[in-house]
């Protein structure tokens, strides 16, 4: 059974809007094309990492498992410490800076972290800074959500 022997009707809607007012041509293409521009900014925070270090500066300890990560996208760096808390869990301490909006304002920002094992959320203080004191070892991934907005910044997936 083929889609006429099913429903006639549209059949013949589709083959009157196919002649009398046909898509214009290459519409398909622009269409496509604009939806990948769209979320360009976002594709661009989760494939840059901007720094990764695991060098301590100005300390004397040997300790080699800190880590400084560091991410940025158009109008927002996000600076990461993780340091290890015991064999199994990791201390992250963050900070934000960001350029206000058209109104002068930067809305309220709620740090999310993502892992297999669940989400551990925290607010980012009036100064950009935000803290989770134990976190699993493993994949993570950032997000950072501002208040009463859809836009949000995530980082790519980082292990600690």
């Amino acid at each position: 059974m083929n889609a006429e022997d099913r429903d006639p009707l549209l059949v013949a809607i589709n083959r009157m809007y196919s002649e009398l007012d046909p898509p214009p041509a290459g519409l398909t293409e622009r269409v496509l094309a604009a939806l990948a521009v769209d979320d360009l900014d976002l594709e661009y925070e989760l494939l840059t990492m901007v720094h990764r270090s695991q060098q301590l500066a100005g300390v004397r300890s040997g300790d080699d498992q800190k880590l400084v990560l560091e991410f940025t996208a158009v109008g927002m760096t996000v600076m990461l410490r993780v340091s290890p808390v015991d064999a199994g869990h990791r201390r992250i301490d963050g900070w934000v800076t960001r350029t206000a909006d058209a109104g002068g304002d930067a809305p309220e920002l709620t740090a999310s972290l993502w892992q297999e094992q669940g989400t551990h959320t925290a607010g980012v203080g009036s100064h950009g800074r935000f803290e989770f004191t134990a976190v699993p070892r493993g994949l993570t991934r950032l997000d950072l959500l501002a208040t009463g907005s859809d836009s949000a910044f995530r980082t790519t997936l980082f292990e600690i």
